[in-house]
């Protein structure tokens, strides 16, 4: 019978991490100046472009985890020639639910102390991966941010059967042309006025996205990782400026056409070939507060909607510590569970997959 390898896992890649804690910062920063009440007179006139730098974060977060989830699918399919969807969920499960429903057990107990304001449904439509849909009821303030958890899951339980299911998914070349016909559907479906069809596909298309560039080729791959530190920077310039100074009416549909491509471009393409820059996107202690950066993003929204001012900066120093701990004694030892189980899943799928073979050579 086969015995899954005590292989070490891969290990990661670190400046991803660290664009992970730099992603939730520009969430946090959107929050803070926005809603916090702090008055600050300097920036008063740029609250339009800090809220957008917040969104900015959030689709960096779908292109890494298009990338990172879908490079994970494609080199089990090339190990064992095929993918445990059952071990996929498990995986899934184990790492976004548990700290998601305590967070939220978290909202309902503050709403029975009436220091907060969340309905039950509210919190059950944050719970379910609901909260991106138009219900009139909505999810509340403080559950609010899950819209972006929603759409995750929701792509994910439909992506990964994609790579059992369809050849599209082993050719990067016919994948890239699908993401455009979306792409292009996305624009004409906003400007017809279906615009909540229309953003839907436009967040899957940076999650598709990440996924295209696990697809590549790793020649390509090394070719983007190798981009010389002028163009990196001219790209990030570019999305910065198309952030900052772009219409919204202009803003919206190049927000679908091309920052997937910057966003790809400026994380896979981090030249940490640079000391300068290795020594921002090597740094262990920013790496690891990317890994905790799901904790953070659930919890900051608790404490930046107070409309607490100043008081705000030592409420998120409060969030990473929290999140510091969760990672270490909830989230790590969940994770643990999580490989276990879907090794033995994995292992079982294999030897199911053998078993039938043999029968069928025998046949």
């Amino acid at each position: 019978m086969f015995t899954p390898s005590k292989e070490p896992a891969p290990a990661r890649i670190d400046f991803i991490d660290v664009w992970r804690f730099l992603a939730v910062v520009m969430v946090i920063q959107s929050h803070i100046f926005i809603y916090s009440g702090l008055k600050i007179k300097s920036i008063a006139s740029y609250l339009d472009q800090l809220d957008r730098l917040g969104e900015l974060g959030v689709l960096i977060f779908f292109v890494i985890s298009g990338f990172v989830i879908c490079s994970g699918l494609v080199a089990e399919k090339r190990n064992t020639g095929t993918i445990c969807l059952q071990a996929f969920y498990v995986r899934r499960f184990y790492r976004i639910i548990p700290p998601l429903w305590l967070y939220l057990s978290c909202l309902l107990m503050l709403n029975s102390a009436s220091l907060i304001e969340i309905s039950q449904q509210q919190a059950l439509t944050s719970a379910s991966f609901l909260c991106n849909m138009p219900f009139p009821e909505g999810c509340s303030w403080y559950a609010g941010h899950t819209w972006s958890l929603a759409y995750e899951e929701q792509f994910y339980l439909i992506f990964p059967l994609l790579f059992l299911f369809s050849s599209l998914i082993n050719k990067s070349l016919h994948f890239s042309f699908a993401v455009v016909i979306l792409i292009i559907s996305s624009v004409l479906l906003r400007k017809t006025g279906h615009v909540f069809i229309g953003e839907y596909m436009m967040y899957f298309i940076f999650l598709l996205t990440g996924c295209c560039a696990a697809l590549l080729p790793q020649n390509i791959i090394n070719r983007i990782r190798q981009m010389h530190l002028t163009n990196w920077l001219s790209v990030i310039a570019l999305l910065l400026l198309c952030v900052a100074y772009l219409p919204i009416e202009i803003e919206k549909p190049l927000k679908v056409i091309i920052y997937p491509l910057l966003i790809l471009l400026i994380v896979l393409g981090t030249p940490t070939q640079y000391k300068v820059i290795a020594a921002i996107f090597k740094n262990k202690q920013l790496g690891y507060l990317g890994r905790i950066s799901y904790s953070v993003y659930l919890w900051q929204e608790l404490v930046t909607g107070d409309y607490v001012g100043w008081l705000t900066f030592i409420y998120i120093a409060g969030v990473f510590i929290f999140a510091m701990i969760s990672y270490r004694y909830i989230e790590l030892p969940l994770q643990r569970i999580a490989y276990k189980i879907s090794d033995n899943l994995k292992a079982d799928a294999i030897n199911s997959s053998l078993t039938e073979l043999k029968q069928d050579q025998q046949c």
